[in-house]
């Protein structure tokens, strides 16, 4: 094996502590000099893995279309409850996929706990299409669950470690693409299949297509370098990582093999010296990891409680109420307008930021809720507050609250849409598995209560109330953004992790974006665009650095306790 020299920082004998000098300018560096780029080959990975996020989107929303064509082949017609149970089972089964296969991620690797997920999907998806009873579809839909959850947790985990800096936002933003894809596609082809017999058993079967795809794809995917590395498999890293950079010199890739081995040997020490109750413990009774824990899965319960995916679950539903001829049709309507503005938040998203789309889209979604709210007062005046299936409305009515729906689509699809998804970007290494396993699973169940509630909550608290119910999350939601959600354009995945050191980061990640910002404009001011010596940056980033890292923090307390 050839060895590459790396530049370091030279350490005085005195000094035992390991050597952090590299942490904080690991692939920002790479980016500054231009040979970070999103190569074919990246992108054939990228896409791959994102057809786990196809499937996510496909899954969940051909309920909402499938369950108005059952009829009677059930043995009889479904009623509410029992539409909000086989609605249901997806969620519960996502639960327990997202909170084992995520905790498995480091033990069995990015690579399988996604096939594992596939594997879950096609037998999910047979035995709904195959259901004559309500309680084998029930069955069904609860494993085709657990592939919706280990994939909704895995997915944009591995996509994150495998992106460069510079468009790690785009990279992830298309494994989110392809959830409202999924999401269009499912309401089409129902569209499509309204008046055939059976015709919701086809779309079940349909799901089993991608997910046997993905499982073909999976002999050419790499496994994740940082679990290479976990696994002692240094030079299997070294070469993912010259397939990823391409266009990188060898000097480079071993800079960033060499960062990412630092915060490898974070979780390594941690599963080594500590039984799983320690590492729980340890985790939530470290700030520096219960912050950004509690940031990402703030954003996933917020997300959930919006109401976006009760129009998603029961759209042919909803739409049936509203008078629409094509229900199943009506369905495309918020699955599209939320697929075309994830679209241009996902071209933003590295330019805007993750926090500015927030903080600048989230204000229509509360203002599409409160024209649903008016809309459905004064739409549902002649049924008493509520909807009714015998009941002609107005079109004018109609098409208000459609254009309601649109607004808050917009919003939606230009943030939580997406953004949720980047939960592994904010979470240390150490804890990237098990923060990522317990937002997913703070998703699920936050999404459990919308599955099971919305139809009852038409029925009682009026579809005026319903929404106003979901305002209140909503602006919940944008008041925990503000002070909760920093920023993290701009900023390596392991540097990420800095920012919750002190609060919440919020203003520490803007501190810290505007000190690269300024040494990239001194370096390029200095050396006229030529490549900087890796150690004088090395030194000229020693300021930025902090006496008491998450991880290095870490790693102190475990060397004190054994």
């Amino acid at each position: 094996m050839s060895k590459v020299n790396t530049p370091r920082i030279e350490r005085s004998d005195s000094e035992s502590a390991p050597d952090f000098s590299l942490n904080l300018i690991d692939e920002d560096l790479i980016r500054a000099e231009s040979d970070d780029k999103l190569t074919l080959y990246l992108f054939f990975l990228i896409l791959a893995a994102a057809i786990a996020g196809f499937l996510f989107g496909y899954d969940t929303a051909v309920v909402g279309v499938a369950l108005p064509l059952i009829g009677n082949d059930l043995g009889h017609e479904l009623t509410y409850s029992q539409q909000e149970i086989v609605t249901a089972g997806t969620t519960i089964g996502a639960i327990f996929g997202s909170a084992i296969l995520g905790a498995m991620a480091d033990k069995m690797g990015r690579k399988w706990c996604i096939t594992i997920a596939d594997a879950f999907f096609t037998v999910g998806a047979v035995l709904i299409a195959s259901s004559y009873s309500l309680a084998q579809i029930i069955v069904g839909r609860i494993i085709l669950g657990v592939g919706v959850g280990g994939a909704a947790v895995i997915a944009p985990m591995y996509i994150t470690e495998l992106a460069p800096t510079a468009v790690r936002g785009r990279c992830i933003g298309i494994n989110a693409l392809f959830i409202p894809v999924g999401q269009v596609v499912a309401a089409g082809i129902g569209a499509g299949v309204q008046n055939m017999q059976h015709g919701w058993r086809l779309l079940f079967a349909l799901g089993v297509v991608p997910s046997i795809v993905q499982l073909g794809l999976m002999h050419w995917l790499p496994e994740s370098p940082r679990v290479l590395l976990l696994r002692n498999r240094k030079e299997d890293a070294r070469q993912v990582m010259r397939k990823v950079y391409k266009h990188a010199p060898d000097a480079q890739i071993e800079f960033k093999l060499r960062v990412a081995e630092e915060y490898v040997a974070a979780t390594t020490k941690l599963q080594r010296q500590m039984t799983l109750s320690q590492r729980v413990q340890k985790i939530f009774s470290t700030k520096a990891y219960r912050r950004p824990i509690i940031t990402v899965s703030g954003l996933q319960f917020f997300g959930q409680l919006c109401g976006f995916n009760a129009l998603l679950y029961y759209a042919g539903t909803l739409f049936g109420l509203l008078g629409l001829s094509n229900p199943a049709l009506g369905g495309l309507i918020p699955s599209g307008v939320n697929a075309l503005f994830l679209v241009i938040g996902m071209s933003l998203v590295d330019r805007v930021g993750r926090r500015g789309l927030l903080v600048w889209a989230g204000p229509l979604m509360i203002a599409g809720l409160v024209w649903n709210i008016v809309a459905f007062y004064y739409m549902c005046q002649p049924t008493g507050g509520f909807l009714n299936t015998d009941f002609s409305y107005d079109k004018t009515h109609v098409g208000v609250v459609i254009g309601g729906i649109v607004l808050f689509t917009m919003g939606f699809g230009l943030t939580y849409s997406h953004l949720a998804w980047y939960q592994s970007e904010f979470l240390a290494l150490e804890i990237r598995a098990s923060g990522s396993a317990i937002a997913t699973t703070t998703c699920w169940i936050a999404n459990l209560v919308v599955s099971v509630s919305f139809l009852s909550e038409l029925e009682t608290l009026t579809p005026s109330g319903t929404y106003g119910l979901y305002l209140g999350f909503v602006v919940a939601g944008y008041i925990f953004v503000l002070f909760c959600y920093p920023e993290s354009k701009g900023l390596s995945i392991d540097e990420i992790a800095t920012v919750f050191h002190d609060g919440f980061g919020v203003r520490k990640s803007v501190e810290m974006r505007q000190a690269k910002d300024a040494l990239r404009k001194k370096w390029s001011e200095e050396n006229n665009g030529n490549i900087h010596d890796n150690a004088q940056k090395a030194r000229d980033t020693a300021h930025l650095e902090f006496s008491s890292r998450p991880t290095r923090g870490f790693r102190d307390d475990i060397e004190e306790q054994s």
